[in-house]
């Protein structure tokens, strides 16, 4: 049996993941950083390791008799500042690299993010050969210094491997949906120029048969888009996502020149003041959520096999179950 490691195990990612690899005949370790993280990760059938990404001893117990790493931990935030992720992003990669190349782990596949190419400006049909010009948020940058990071590592007897899927939806989503109910319910949430953009999406299922299709794949030292092989309206898509909990979404509107001051002004107030937690709106949010935004997957398809195993409207259905 393939004993793999798994890190952000506890995560949306990781708890659909987990259970797909034990489906395919793996057996699974996952970092553990507290009590609740453990137990969740053990309910899902992992060995769970107590520790986190800063902890050399503790990612050299978790990739021992392991054959493949999955990296998966991350912190989905749009306003953080490079300064405050690179430690997770870029820092503890560095370190979890260094574990398993000495270990003899021999794959290692990297979650990275589509969101390392957006630049602010709409997007439509880039494949991995674009690179942007401006990233404008720390998660985003940062994400791509570790996904550099990632593919530099490759070599014939330690190869690595990153897929990059867009927003990452389903049931039990924290991230889109929990923040788009929240707005709604106090009157916050408005479609930025009326939400008539495109953009792609990528259910967590179809993600994590991307992850477990580029383990099993001959390819390494290359990134991949994958989607949902769709490009909805962004207002229909929302819509339809937040009526799965009851929720309506009403049709007020704001153009993106605003957005985008008011993003601005509200970066400044948080910051000058200090003030927890995220504003109403923010530039990162903006550049996620109000600009069209639309990748090539057909390399993924090409090369590593994948495909739409869970389309959006499946996917939708899922939700109300």
């Amino acid at each position: 049996m393939k004993q793999v490691f798994v890190t952000g195990g506890s995560g949306f990612v990781g708890q659909n993941l987990i259970p797909m690899l034990i489906e395919n005949g793996y057996k699974v370790k996952a970092l553990a950083r507290s009590t609740q993280a453990i137990q969740k990760v053990e309910q899902l059938g992992a060995i769970a390791v107590k520790g986190d990404l800063n902890n050399k001893q503790a990612l050299a117990v978790g990739v021992k008799d392991c054959v493949s790493v999955f990296h998966l931990a991350a912190s989905v935030d749009f306003f953080a500042t490079e300064k405050d992720l690179k430690k997770l992003h870029v820092e503890a990669t560095e370190v979890l690299l260094e574990v398993a190349k000495n270990a003899n782990i021999k794959k290692f596949v990297y979650l990275s993010a589509a969101s390392v190419i957006m630049n602010g400006k709409p997007i439509v049909n880039a494949d991995e050969t674009f690179v942007s010009d401006n990233i404008i948020d720390g998660y985003s940058r940062t994400k791509l210094q570790a996904e550099n990071l990632v593919l530099k590592a490759n070599k014939n007897n330690f190869q690595t491997i990153a897929v990059r899927p867009p927003l990452v939806w389903g049931k039990g989503d924290p991230n889109t949906l929990i923040g788009v109910m929240e707005a709604t319910k106090k009157g916050r949430m408005q479609f930025i120029d009326e939400g008539k953009h495109r953009l792609v999406t990528c259910h967590v299922t179809n993600v994590c048969h991307a992850l477990i299709l580029a383990d099993q794949s001959v390819q390494n030292g290359k990134t991949y888009f994958i989607t949902d092989g769709e490009t909805p309206v962004f207002k229909d898509f929302i819509k339809k996502y937040v009526a799965t909990q009851g929720i309506t979404v009403p049709d007020k509107v704001v153009s993106l020149a605003m957005a985008k001051r008011v993003a601005t002004v509200m970066e400044f107030v948080w910051k000058i003041f200090k003030l927890k937690g995220h504003p109403p709106i923010y530039n990162g949010l903006v550049n996620v959520l109000g600009v069209e935004f639309i990748t090539d997957d057909s390399k993924a398809r090409k090369e590593l096999g994948y495909k739409t195993f869970v389309t959006i409207e499946q996917g939708i259905d899922l939700m109300r179950k």
